[in-house]
């Protein structure tokens, strides 16, 4: 009897149960308006709620089409990460273990010096880092920038054969350089396989140059030191002559000067007729004095005869004349000398002759001085220039190596799948996004 009843509550529940779902809406069946009102206001009423009536429908349904689709997409992945990561992974780590070439490297280390030694006056800008040492760290710069540019294949073709030493034959087509290549893809080539790098603290320059020989490898090091040293050389050449140069320039300069300075004291000798205004004016001075005292004297006497002897007399008539000619001749040489005025000018007036050629005196003896300056400047850069040299000083000689150090495989092969790990995740990431989003 029990049995019994729990079976009809059983089958009551289930048939509530199957009642709900009967009762949602379904497009294949025909529904009578009053029901569909009745299931509209039910929709209405769950919506209100906060419900979605879809979903629970999608609860209620059984759910075999969104599995076999989760099954059809996590598929789909599987497979993506199989073709797009690890085939690609495997057969780029199978290439390098079992197909790159083997690569020597070849080491040097060399540095840029100076063979003058420091004057006193300089040993304080060297420790502040002036100096000769800004002139050996300028041109470690020079050489480290040299070494990674276009300049240096160029020179190099006429002495070793770059696309032979890097195109041998049985090398792998990966990390050869490849042949009727551009010179900016040459360059890119060499920089990956010449590391230059320089110690500003040591001011060593660093050289490790990779081939798939290792004579190769000390051939092209070697190389590169020498035109590195031909460089420094032509620096060292460059600098001497600039300082010459820039000496002799002074010096012409300052003889240009002077020249033109003795130029102008000979066309002011030749417009005056004197030598110096100065000894003129020592001249004029005695003659000043002299010609005073004959006046005195003369009119000492002139006195002396008025007191006995009448004006009209012959005698004090020609004391008196002589009197004034004396008088004149004084003004015509103080007039001379600057005490007053002429009708020639500046030109005629001693103490105006005086200024200018004192002038030119002073600018001729600054002009001689300079002169003189310039020469011993001139004697001491080429003396400078005779015991300054800059040379490079290779300490470390080019390596042979003796077992192959590059590619390195392992890295490769992890750098390159973790790159296409980390595509294939992106684009997975992104197709989740996208999906949750639509």
């Amino acid at each position: 009897m029990s049995s019994a009843k729990k079976a009809t509550k059983k089958d009551d529940s289930t048939s509530v149960v199957n009642a709900d779902v009967v009762t949602l809406p379904n497009k294949r069946q025909s529904v009578s308006p009053a029901t569909r009102y009745k299931d509209k206001s039910l929709v209405d009423r769950l919506k209100k709620s906060g419900l979605d009536p879809q979903r629970l429908l999608d609860l209620a349904l059984p759910k075999t089409t969104t599995k076999a689709n989760a099954k059809t997409r996590h598929f789909l992945i599987i497979l993506g990460f199989i073709f797009a990561v690890l085939t690609p992974a495997l057969a780029f780590t199978g290439y390098m273990f079992f197909f790159a070439s083997d690569q020597y490297h070849s080491s040097a280390a060399f540095a840029v010096r100076s063979s003058s030694a420091p004057a006193a006056t300089e040993i304080l800008g060297m420790v502040l880092g002036g100096g000769a040492a800004d002139s050996a760290t300028s041109n470690s710069y020079i050489v480290n920038d040299y070494i990674q540019s276009q300049t240096i294949i160029e020179d190099l073709s006429s002495d070793v054969e770059i696309e032979e030493i890097f195109n041998r034959e049985g090398t792998d087509w990966l990390f050869r350089m490849g042949t009727d290549l551009p010179i900016e893809d040459k360059l890119a080539y060499w920089n990956d396989m010449v590391d230059v790098s320089y110690d500003s603290t040591s001011s060593v320059i660093y050289l490790e140059i990779r081939s798939f020989e290792p004579e190769d490898s000390v051939l092209i090091a070697e190389a590169i030191i020498e035109k590195s040293e031909v460089l420094v050389n032509e620096l060292s050449e460059v600098n001497r002559r600039e300082s010459v140069k820039f000496a002799e320039e002074s010096v012409a300069r300052a003889e240009a000067r002077l020249k033109a300075i003795r130029k102008q004291m000979q066309t002011y000798r030749q417009e005056t007729q004197e030598v110096s205004p100065e000894a003129g004016a020592q001249i004029a001075v005695e003659l000043l004095g002299g010609l005073d005292q004959e006046v005195n004297k003369k009119q000492a006497q002139l006195d002396t005869l008025l007191t006995y002897l009448d004006e009209d007399s012959p005698r004090i008539r020609i004391l008196s004349q002589e009197i004034e000619a004396l008088n004149a001749q004084i003004a015509s040489v103080r007039e001379r000398v600057g005490s007053g005025t002429t009708a020639g000018g500046d030109a005629a007036n001693l103490s105006a002759r005086m200024s200018e050629f004192s002038e030119l005196s002073l600018e001729e003896e600054f002009a001689r001085q300079l002169y003189t300056t310039s020469l011993a400047g001139l004697e001491q850069a080429r003396q400078d220039a005779m015991n300054e040299t800059i040379y490079l000083a290779t300490f470390i000689k080019p390596t042979l190596s003796q077992a192959a150090q590059y590619p390195s495989r392992f890295l490769y092969s992890l750098a390159v799948f973790c790159a296409l790990f980390g595509i294939w995740l992106v684009s997975v990431l992104m197709y989740y996004n996208i999906r949750d989003r639509t």
